[in-house]
């Protein structure tokens, strides 16, 4: 298992850094192996997050949305003001609008799929010059696949903003501003029987990839009738065949990602980031006893 401390200080980084760099020794001598599900170390093929997006309005904005005689964004409310049977029938009486940015809506589909009718955060952006989105709302907006060959509408976003980032206030959250008008399942069936498991990037390897194959073929010896189920298609995919009695694949696959599985070894590495005032060191790494402290910071190490 990783490990990950905190520093608030950029000497106590520096120093904390320099005593676990020569603290952190690789040993010979025989480790306990790490056990692991296979859900923690791999993802099934066809599981990935979709982006969704659209163009939308925030508006309620105190003067500081797009500037006057922005073009694009008097084209496009001039044209959501026709749709909404209300048009506008001169340029001119959109001469002001301070309180209107057109801006991109984007929200992010988790790889388990999400049903009609369930709501997520939507992430919004200004795109024409607007100064600020704080107090502003989104207005109903359309989202649809990221995709040039699907402008199917997936859903609906609307709500009021919260800007959180003051250093860059053009970008906003809606918490569950997009309510899902389209049920979107992921296809994890390669073929009618089988399905394709993926290891995360940082356990792919192809001994981890035949370890995984190993644990599945020894888990359903028996229900494949004697017969192996799991092939290794490379250091990142296993190919993995569903027995026939398992007709609803649900269940098998409920089963097949319980299955314990020993970790691989991974490259040994302790990683500074004095930006965010954190260290890393994987689990390959062992740390010997040693002592840092500096004003209110104390970590002691006790054993390797």
């Amino acid at each position: 298992m990783n490990m990950r401390l905190h520093f608030h200080n950029r000497f106590a980084i520096r120093s904390a850094a320099m005593l676990l760099v020569v603290a952190a020794v690789l040993h010979d001598s025989p480790r306990v192996e790490a056990v692991t599900r296979i859900s923690n170390v791999c993802t099934l093929d066809g599981q990935m997050p979709l982006t969704v997006r659209g163009l939308g309005f925030v508006v309620g904005l105190n003067g500081t949305g797009d500037p006057d005689q922005t073009g694009p964004t008097l084209r496009a409310f001039a044209a959501f003001l026709k749709l909404s049977n209300n048009p506008i029938l001169d340029a001119k009486e959109l001469s002001n609008l301070g309180g209107v940015a057109a801006v991109e809506v984007t929200a992010t589909i988790p790889g388990t799929g999400i049903s009609r009718g369930q709501r997520l955060d939507c992430q919004v952006s200004a795109l024409f010059g607007a100064k600020s989105l704080e107090g502003g709302r989104l207005i109903s907006s359309p989202l649809e696949l990221a995709s040039i060959v699907d402008d199917t509408v997936v859903g609906l976003a609307a709500g009021s903003l919260i800007v959180e980032d003051l250093v860059n206030p053009t970008t906003a959250r809606v918490p569950f501003g997009l309510v899902m008008e389209q049920t979107i399942d992921m296809n994890i069936l390669r073929k009618p029987n089988q399905v394709r498991l993926l290891l995360n990037r940082q356990y792919a390897s192809f001994d981890m990839a035949r370890e995984v194959e190993r644990a599945i073929n020894t888990r359903f010896y028996l229900e494949a009738n004697n017969a192996n189920i799991a092939r290794a298609a490379s250091a990142v995919a296993i190919d993995v065949t569903i027995p026939e009695q398992y007709d609803n694949h649900v269940e098998f696959l409920g089963l097949l990602t319980e299955i314990t599985v020993k970790e691989a070894g991974t490259v040994a590495r302790v990683v500074v980031n004095a930006k965010q005032g954190t260290i890393i060191v994987t689990g390959e790494v062992e740390i010997s006893p040693a002592v840092i402290a500096h004003k209110n910071l104390s970590v002691e190490i006790t054993s390797p």
